[in-house]
């Protein structure tokens, strides 16, 4: 989560992007299951850095997967902000 943290920017832990402290990350409304998973997400008492695992049952209800990617997602992309028009909607 620090890493996460580190590279968004977050002003109220003292992690700030530069000048610009605006938000970097919009999560669509359609991103259902990431909306429900964030909220629920607990520290891992063994790894503060870190969330604590929670695996799917097995109708493939719940689980952290959702929260993975998006921390997958922002590990690997580049720092730089586009503003696109989103389509379709």
């Amino acid at each position: 989560m620090a890493e996460v943290l580190q590279r968004l920017g977050e002003p109220q832990c003292g992690v700030a992007s530069g000048a610009d402290l605006r938000p970097r990350l919009f999560i669509h409304q359609r991103c259902g299951r990431l909306i429900e998973t964030l909220p629920a997400l607990q520290h891992d008492p063994n790894r503060p850095e870190d969330v604590l695992k929670v695996d799917a049952d097995e109708d493939g209800v719940g689980g952290d997967d959702a929260a993975d990617a998006l921390r997958y997602l922002v590990a690997t992309k580049a720092r730089t902000v586009a503003q696109r028009k989103l389509r379709g909607l």
